[in-house]
């Protein structure tokens, strides 16, 4: 049996009548030793080769029974092996929602029993049904989640998860990155036992980029390989997309003679697949009619055994004899008409069979030498994949290295907090950016006025997140110094209506459309009152136990949709004739997802946290916030960066 499984699954690469035939043999020992094991195994491999074939009625069929028998050996890691199977099957016919279901209970199930490899499977599996459902974002989701388990899973499945992901950033059109991946993926495959279907995918995905990077002639030696491993794989569904994407390369290269021949090739494999459909149907109901014809033949000989425990006469025995032999005439006969009527039909099938297979033996013949030619042509292009792939992996370490020389500038530039300490002793400042570089930052700055001493502290939020707003960042962090201390504006209205000109100014605004810009909240204090103005953003205070809540102009600096001209900007002007606890804040804490129904958390919610902890001491509310962040959030990804100032003053 174990002999029978190992052949089985070698041919299931490349020969799935041969696997089919091991399988069943496998299945026919198992039955014979009663061994529920391998008969789950045995008919889970003739229904993937099924699968493999096209033969999806087939293969949901047998995968259905030996999921219930499955269920009565409460093997884990078997029943877990079944459900991501039937998943694999009812995604393939499309079924998408029983797909879905199947693939949840099959991580759910894999969690629950301790299977990581299992869990990383059916994560595969959801991001490649995503990717079929055209919605990438998702699928990129659950591929990059499966990548997680990279270091708990083998190698075979270490590149279906790496190749999973290069697929889902190519239709996100991320195509460097995706690059990446399709290329370690193809460099695992190449150094073990190949799975021609995978690589095939990986070969489509790469001639996809080229493809829509207008680099026909690439495109087409990608396409080339992906159609000669979908062959050797036996896969009528990669050699199906090979020959439509070969097609639609050769028809952008007006090469229109073999672009016709491809499409061609596309018909035929369609036309093979349902050819294949309608044989296993065929198949299925002389086997259904075997099957009775036994059954009855059992019960035949029971009705035999309990008459023969009877106490009858001689006579009677003589009767029910001839009667059993007239019967057993009768049906020998119905049986033996109809078996060679099945006999009959079933050897026409396999006349054309035969013929059919007598012309693939003569087109493998005349393909002999082609393959010999593009095993070397497939060497060298190994070769020069190697190479790309360590040309990309060296160009995003250089990329990665310049982000975080990126983030020591930006961090440089950003108020030393010891300042804002020694000024205002209770403060705290969370800051936490969602990418290496951020958009949001802090900006602070004292200086005396007519002997007076004023602190100016802002928080901005700039368009975007990561590299691009880091930029916008140091143009505010410009614009503040230049405004404040050089020209020495000192209302933070005028403060506010002067960045808004010269920002549209610094970015041509006025000349082409671009709605770049920065909300702020800014606050002037002195001894006996705090001033503030606000483009976007939020001020709330806490004045007598009472929460107050300022938003002055809704639209945000260098915003686009509003002319300079008709921006309005205020000062709210705030005693300090008791204590206040002040709050600025981006909507970074506001817009993230979590909690039990993955929802945002909300300006509201965030309001009525900050209102039950506005009395504690500063320090140990910058704790609050951060953890109450990190329990929202829980294991999502931060969806933007994230700036909340706290400070009192008495």
């Amino acid at each position: 049996m174990k002999l029978y499984y190992e052949l089985s699954s070698k041919y299931q690469l490349n020969d799935n009548e041969k696997a089919i035939s091991y399988a069943e043999q496998l299945l026919g020992l198992a039955i014979k030793k009663k061994d529920t094991t391998n008969i789950i195994y045995g008919k889970a491999m003739i229904a993937y080769s099924y699968y493999n074939l096209g033969a999806l009625d087939k293969a949901l069929k047998i995968y259905l029974e030996a999921h219930e028998i499955a269920l009565t050996s409460k093997d884990p890691k078997l029943i877990d092996y079944i459900i991501t199977h039937l998943a694999i099957t009812y995604d393939e016919m499309r079924n998408y929602s029983k797909a879905l279901e199947y693939y949840q209970y099959n991580i759910q199930y894999a969690e629950e029993n301790n299977l990581p490899e299992d869990k990383m499977i059916g994560m595969l599996n959801i991001a490649d049904m995503y990717i079929r459902m055209e919605e990438y974002d998702s699928a990129e989701y659950y591929a990059m989640k499966a990548i997680e388990f990279d270091k708990l899973s083998n190698d075979y499945l270490k590149s279906i998860a790496y190749i999973n992901y290069g697929v889902a950033l190519e239709r996100n059109n991320n195509f460097d990155k995706a690059l990446i991946y399709l290329l370690r993926g193809l460099e695992i495959q190449y150094s073990s036992d190949p799975d021609f279907a995978a690589i095939s995918e990986a070969y489509q995905t790469i001639s996809n980029i080229y493809v829509k990077k207008k680099q026909f002639n690439n495109a087409l030696q990608f396409a080339d390989s992906s159609v000669y491993n979908a062959k050797k794989s036996e896969s009528n569904y990669y050699l199906r997309k090979g020959y439509e994407l070969r097609s639609i390369i050769h028809k952008s290269l007006e090469n229109n003679a073999k672009a016709y021949d491809d499409l061609k090739n596309f018909i035929d494999t369609n036309n093979k697949i349902y050819s294949e459909e309608t044989t296993e149907k065929f198949l299925e109901l002389q086997e259904l009619y075997e099957a009775k014809q036994r059954e009855a033949e059992i019960n035949l000989l029971k009705q035999q055994s309990e008459l023969s425990k009877e106490s009858i006469t001689q006579k009677n025995i003589i009767i029910l004899g001839s009667l059993i032999i007239l019967i057993l005439l009768a049906l020998f006969l119905v049986v033996y008409i109809s078996r060679n009527r099945f006999k009959q039909k079933a050897l026409t099938l396999l006349n054309s069979q035969n013929k059919e297979i007598e012309e693939r033996n003569f087109q493998l013949s005349e393909m002999t030498e082609e393959l010999k030619s593009q095993k070397e042509e497939i060497e060298s292009h190994r070769d020069q994949l190697s190479e790309a792939f360590s040309i990309l992996e060296k160009r995003n370490k250089d990329v990665t290295d310049s982000i975080n020389y990126a983030q020591k500038i930006q961090n440089s530039l950003l108020p030393d907090l010891a300042t804002i300490k020694k000024s205002l002793p209770e403060s705290f400042i969370f800051y936490q950016a969602r990418d290496i570089v951020s958009g949001d930052f802090y900006w602070f700055h004292q200086k005396k006025i007519n002997g007076n001493e004023i602190k100016f502290i802002a928080s901005i939020d700039c368009t975007g997140h990561g590299v691009p707003g880091a930029f916008m960042s140091m143009i505010a962090d410009a614009l503040l110094s230049q405004i404040i201390i050089e020209l020495d504006y000192n209302q933070p209205s005028e403060i506010l209506k002067e960045m808004d000109r010269r920002l549209r100014i610094m970015l041509k605004q006025d000349d082409s459309y671009s709605n770049d810009g920065m909300e702020i909240g800014l606050c002037r204090i002195d001894d006996r009152k705090l001033i503030f103005g606000g483009a976007g953003h939020r001020l709330i205070y806490f004045k007598n136990d009472e929460i107050h809540a300022i938003r002055d102009n809704r639209h945000s600096i260098g915003e686009n949709f509003i002319e300079h001209q008709k921006m309005r900007f205020e000062d709210h002007y705030i005693e300090i004739d008791s204590p206040l606890t002040v709050y600025l804040f981006s909507d970074g804490i506001q817009d993230q997802f979590g909690g039990s129904n993955d929802k945002k958390y909300g300006v509201k919610r965030l309001k009525n946290y900050i209102t039950s902890i506005h009395k504690e001491p500063l320090k140990n509310q910058e704790k609050y916030i951060k953890d109450i962040v990190i329990n929202w959030k829980g294991n999502k990804e931060q969806v933007d960066d994230m700036l909340l100032i706290g400070f009192r003053l008495t």
